[in-house]
């Protein structure tokens, strides 16, 4: 009887591990998917190469994948990224890069562009930091990825603009590496979208990267393109 219960635990691990195996591979179908699609219709490759190539279920805890459209739509909001957070386990030294351009400590002072483009329409101590810093490289706004480190909610009715944000809070020691960035229009569409003006070589552009805690044991994957 005990050489049973022995038997089927194995088995049970090595099936729940296959399974494990499987379901990452689908996240990584999911990247190569969106990267198509994304190439599809912008001039700049490579802003996918860095995600890993495999990976397992268990240790992805947060993705999200926007696809873009060949066609120009004026109420489609031209913003594409890719976000992949994965726990990195023992192995943390495999994910930090050879390689990159810019690299910095995350805070409030960086060049951080988001979706919205708040942080240059919302947040005025911001607006001239591409101008005042001229090195500095857009890199994303963390805050709207969950790190299971629970979120800050902002209300800017006060403030006169009809939003409340609840932001993400982000690892202390998130450092942050920048391997691919350019600014300049490289969608295959014409595309005419009113910009914050305080963007200015900005107002369309690329970047992508990754950035890691080793507090909290996260690798952050990213892109985007604007």
């Amino acid at each position: 009887m005990r050489i049973k219960l022995i038997i089927v635990g194995i088995l049970a691990v090595f099936f729940s591990s296959c399974i494990d195996q499987i379901l990452g591979k689908r996240y990584v179908k999911m990247i190569k998917q969106s990267q198509r699609n994304f190439e599809d219709c912008y001039q700049v490759n490579g802003l996918y190469n860095h995600f890993p190539k495999s990976f397992s279920n268990q240790s992805v805890l947060y993705s999200k994948f926007s696809y873009p459209t060949k066609n120009f739509d004026p109420d489609i909001h031209y913003f594409i990224d890719g976000v992949l957070l994965l726990n990195m386990g023992e192995d943390f030294k495999n994910f930090y890069p050879d390689t990159f351009i810019y690299k910095t400590n995350y805070s409030d002072s960086n060049f951080i562009v988001d979706g919205s483009f708040s942080y240059y329409q919302y947040y005025d101590t911001l607006k001239i930091l591409n101008i005042s810093k001229p090195k500095m490289y857009p890199i994303p706004f963390f805050e709207n990825y969950d790190f299971g480190l629970d979120s800050v909610r902002f209300d800017l009715r006060d403030a006169g603009v009809l939003m409340v944000i609840d932001n993400y809070n982000v690892p202390e020691d998130l450092e942050v590496f920048v391997l691919k960035a350019g600014n300049g229009n490289y969608w295959n569409i014409e595309i005419d979208q009113d910009r914050p003006e305080t963007l200015g070589n900005w107002k369309n552009g690329y970047s992508s990267g990754i950035a890691i805690s080793r507090q909290q044991n996260i690798a952050v994957y990213w892109m985007m393109a604007w």
